[in-house]
């Protein structure tokens, strides 16, 4: 009897325990599972922390701050994911978006100065740069630097000798490395932004330097990528989070796949849109936590029904008759 008591408490603890252990163990395995795919992991991970209430405050926040882009992003996002958003917020969108003097305002000012902070001024800065302005504007600022006695910005210096190198090389392929001149753009964009990690510039400069250039120009043209699929805010605030040639590329599948709902994806999730940002030592915990849980119910639960059928075969065999 004491068998069978001990052996219903093993099973109830590990039954009740389950209830928590099993789906996070899932979860977290599952997370790592896709790791390698930024957009399937920010699709788990949107999963935990997105609701109507909160896709509704953005939409909310982002129209009283005049930003329709971020707005409309959200809305994108909020349908995907079939999360219900009131008819007068979508009125309010709609009634927001597409101003065309803004857009052609935008695209002058990209042209000529070079900043980058939406997809017109975007258009600007490469139809600049296709005319190798942009990249001279950008060296004849560092010269005057250079002329003053103040710092050079080396990188900007590479990167717009790099554009005049990929201008040239687009007329005589006929555009072929026009995503490689898009990545020069909004990475310059970038830089002047400061919303490129130092860490994203050092990895570039040093595959150029070490004869890596293929590496180089390969993550240049994942930044140019991502940025013809999902639009160059969404692309610099990704880039905010890009280290390597590897992030490049998960930056570009995640713009790939979601489009225009990146820039609500990487607001949302930050760093975790490309990467998996809890440690390991917590995944592996709660995955290996869940293997325990799940064979300490096979075994109890099996020492549970031999302990109640014991009784049965230990009496004589005359017993039962």
């Amino acid at each position: 009897m004491r068998r069978l008591f001990a052996a219903a408490a093993f099973l109830l603890a590990f039954a009740g325990a389950a209830h928590w252990v099993l789906p996070a163990g899932k979860y977290y395995y599952t997370l790592i599972l896709a790791q390698d795919d930024a957009a399937r992991l920010a699709d788990l991970q949107l999963a935990g922390v997105l609701d109507a209430g909160r896709v509704e405050a953005e939409i909310a926040t982002a129209l009283d701050r005049d930003d329709t882009e971020l707005a409309t992003s959200f809305l994108e996002l909020a349908d995907s994911r079939h999360l219900p958003v009131s008819e007068e917020l979508r009125a309010r969108v709609a009634a927001s978006g597409g101003a065309v003097p803004r857009a052609a305002r935008d695209f002058g000012l990209g042209l000529v100065t070079g900043e980058v902070d939406s997809q017109a001024s975007l258009a600007g800065s490469i139809a600049g740069d296709l005319t190798v302005w942009g990249d001279v504007r950008d060296l004849g600022r560092q010269a005057i630097h250079w002329a003053r006695g103040e710092p050079v910005d080396e990188f900007m210096v590479a990167l717009a000798g790099a554009g005049i190198v990929a201008t040239g090389a687009t007329y005589v392929a006929f555009g072929a490395p026009l995503t490689l001149r898009a990545g020069l753009s909004v990475v310059k964009g970038a830089r002047r932004a400061g919303a490129l990690g130092g860490r994203f510039a050092a990895h570039l400069i040093d595959a150029a330097r070490s004869g890596r250039k293929v590496q180089a120009a390969g993550a240049l043209v994942d930044v140019g990528r991502a940025s013809t699929k999902a639009g160059t805010r969404a692309t610099l605030a990704g880039l905010t989070h890009v280290d390597d040639a590897a992030g490049a590329a998960r930056l570009a599948r995640l713009a790939e796949v979601k489009g225009g709902k990146t820039l609500a994806i990487v607001k949302v999730l930050g760093r975790g849109a490309l990467f998996l940002t809890e440690a390991v030592a917590t995944l592996a915990f709660w995955v290996i936590a869940a293997l325990v849980n799940l064979i300490g119910l096979i075994s109890s639960f099996n020492a549970f029904v031999v302990a109640l059928l014991r009784p049965l075969w230990k009496r004589p065999r005359g017993a039962l008759a």
